[in-house]
């Protein structure tokens, strides 16, 4: 649906997020910036703007009631001045080479928050490959099965969201039917990890998520089957995987 599928456009690698921040903090210095609800914008501003949050301005904006244009503005000041410089302390640990990575701002919950691309590089970077089996299961309704299965028939496979642990009932009533399947990982977590679809047929996850109860893991799963077991969140754990086959289907 549009809105809650995000454009693979949004993303940007660390380097080119810098580029766009140096080039802001110039701009600033001649008083043109997002402040003010753009009263001091200029034409090259607003460029840039648009390039990096086009997504956040013309989609989310209209779709959320608490997300405003004022508050993209604000943000894109405090990404510039601020967030953007502790992103690699704050997130850079989770991964091999973040520098590789791409990474994107959403809405969700208040705020927009970071999200990474769960793309080949991520998971080859994880698992040292992008074909990764693993037996899943996933919650959804008669017509999501039916989607699964045209996807895979059709050879034109997206992601989705699958678990293999759950300590209580999935959130969607209309999901009443439990899918197990073959399914390839694209990335394991211990616990729900608020993942969006991108039109490419990835997904994305929040980073903000990245962290587990307790100081020995975070919940990132670096091998395939260390997310399996234990519950700390009591909620279910979740693996990114594209579709291989249906193995069974059972009502909830």
């Amino acid at each position: 649906m549009r809105g809650y599928v995000k454009p693979d456009s949004a993303f940007f690698t660390l380097a080119q997020w810098e580029e766009f921040v140096d080039r802001m903090l110039h701009l600033q210095k001649l008083g043109q910036d997002t402040r003010g609800n753009g009263a001091n914008m200029s034409e090259e501003v607003n460029r840039l703007v648009m390039q990096h949050f086009a997504f956040q301005l013309q989609v989310e904006v209209p779709r959320y009631d608490l997300l405003t244009q004022k508050n993209v503005y604000d943000f894109v000041e405090d990404f510039v001045n601020h967030r953007f410089w502790s992103f690699q302390r704050d997130f850079g640990h989770f991964f091999p080479d973040a520098s590789r990575l791409r990474f994107a701002y959403f809405y969700s919950r208040g705020d927009l928050k970071p999200y990474v691309l769960l793309d080949e590089e991520l998971t080859t970077q994880l698992y040292g490959s992008v074909w990764n089996p693993k037996r899943l299961c996933h919650y959804t309704t008669m017509e999501g099965v039916q989607r699964i299965q045209a996807a895979i028939d059709d050879g034109q496979p997206f992601d989705i969201s699958c678990f293999t642990d759950a300590a209580r009932p999935f959130f969607r009533p209309e999901s009443k039917m439990v899918v197990t399947l073959m399914g390839n990982v694209r990335a394991g977590f211990r616990s729900d990890i608020k993942s969006f679809a991108v039109d490419t047929g990835r997904r994305c996850a929040n980073l903000l998520r990245f962290e587990y109860p307790g100081r020995d893991k975070n919940n990132l799963c670096y091998e395939l089957d260390s997310c399996d077991g234990e519950l700390r969140t009591s909620l279910w754990n979740e693996y990114i995987a594209t579709p291989i086959s249906i193995v069974s289907l059972r009502e909830n």
